[in-house]
């Protein structure tokens, strides 16, 4: 009898091939914990697994992660950093109901030990962020588990830090700001590391950013790029606010510097390119505009096509023009601006059937806004 097997690409392969290597590391693996455990003090081989823990997690690998920290917790069922680890590992993996009993289990055992508190409001948010509608309380209870931390320690930083960004999540952007403010004090005397307050201050950016307090924003941003030139996002923040105040220079220099860093980053690639549109250097924003496209979440950015083909115009390449046009049109939600575009990239290459096509899109621009007065003119001068 004759079997015939669906052809895989080259693509599955090679999960095939990256998903039976890790399942042999873990074999592997579990033999080598079998094998150190025997002689060793359980609590200083719990220690090692949770630093191993620690390297993949930081690595992004947050399924082997879960395997150290679960190792550890085999040889001390309540160790503080295994539980809180096997907790982030599980919200890295969007598994929330078990991260926040891991959670819950850290406090209990430790009360004292506040990373627990810090990560389970974290887990909170995050699962209100990925189901607002089913999880609306969970940021009520974010601030509820904050309260009983600082009450606890009401000098940690991280407390404080972490309570700005979920009063920031809620929309109370004048608690937020005072929370970080009180998180920058701590941090600064407390002598946290650079890389962690460069991190408050960027939150803290953001609050008098989204508040108009723009110079504001720009000295936070400014500090973070000065406590940690690594951090991406201080670099993308500070271009941003900086374009704002008007200094093109300065903000294509920093999100340049954002790029850099974080190259896979859409923020930081889609602002560079509308940075560049903006400020004139149109040539320039075309390949940043392209890299941005081919970026996770691009399709969810459709004014992204929009710029793009509006660059292709004025560089004179109108199929490219019609081309983006076209996709950002079909993208959801539908966008007035995207229909006046694909119009005036239709009209610009005037090929059979394009000035009607240019007509339904500026009357599609004008369904969507009626007071689009380009829209109507550009239709008043097709007829």
């Amino acid at each position: 009898m004759n079997t015939t097997y669906p052809r895989r690409s080259p693509r599955h392969a090679a999960a095939r091939v990256r998903a039976t290597l890790h399942a042999l590391a873990l074999v592997l693996l579990v033999g080598a914990a079998a094998h150190a455990q025997e002689g060793a003090a359980p609590t200083a081989d719990a220690d090692r697994l949770v630093r191993d823990g620690n390297l993949y997690y930081a690595q992004g690998d947050c399924a082997l992660a879960q395997y150290f920290y679960q190792e550890a917790l085999k040889r001390e069922e309540n160790h503080p950093e295994a539980l809180v680890g096997k907790g982030r590992a599980l919200t890295c993996q969007t598994a929330y109901p078990a991260a926040i009993d891991a959670f819950r289990q850290s406090i209990s055992a430790n009360p004292q030990h506040i990373p627990a508190y810090v990560h389970l409001a974290l887990t909170y948010q995050e699962q209100f962020l990925a189901d607002p509608g089913g999880h609306g309380g969970r940021l009520g209870d974010a601030l509820d588990i904050l309260a009983q931390a600082e009450s606890i320690a009401p000098q940690d930083a991280t407390v404080q830090n972490t309570r700005g960004i979920v009063l920031y999540q809620v929309g109370d952007l004048g608690a937020a700001q005072q929370a970080l403010e009180r998180a920058v004090e701590l941090a600064t005397a407390a002598g946290l590391a650079e890389r962690e307050r460069s991190t408050i201050h960027v939150n803290l950016g953001r609050t008098y950013r989204d508040q108009d307090q723009l110079e504001l924003a720009q000295q936070a941003f400014r500090r973070a790029v000065v406590l940690d030139p690594t951090n991406a996002s201080a670099h993308n923040n500070l271009g941003n606010i900086m374009y704002r105040l008007g200094d093109c220079a300065g903000a294509e220099f920093e999100l340049s510097q954002a790029v850099a860093l974080a190259p896979t980053s859409l923020s930081a690639v889609s602002q560079l390119a509308i940075v560049l549109f903006e400020c004139g250097d149109v040539p320039a924003s075309i390949p940043r505009f392209e890299q941005a496209l081919q970026l996770d979440g691009a399709v969810f950015t459709p004014p992204l096509f929009t710029y793009l083909a509006r660059a292709y115009l004025q560089q004179g390449r109108v199929d490219d023009a019609v081309r983006r046009a076209q996709q950002g049109a079909l993208l959801p939600p539908e966008s007035a601006d995207a229909h006046y575009y694909l119009g005036r990239a239709y009209e610009a290459r005037r090929a059979s059937g394009d000035l009607e096509n240019a007509r339904r899109a500026f009357e599609r621009a004008l369904e969507l806004d009626p007071g689009f007065e380009s829209a109507r003119t550009a239709l008043a001068d097709l007829r």
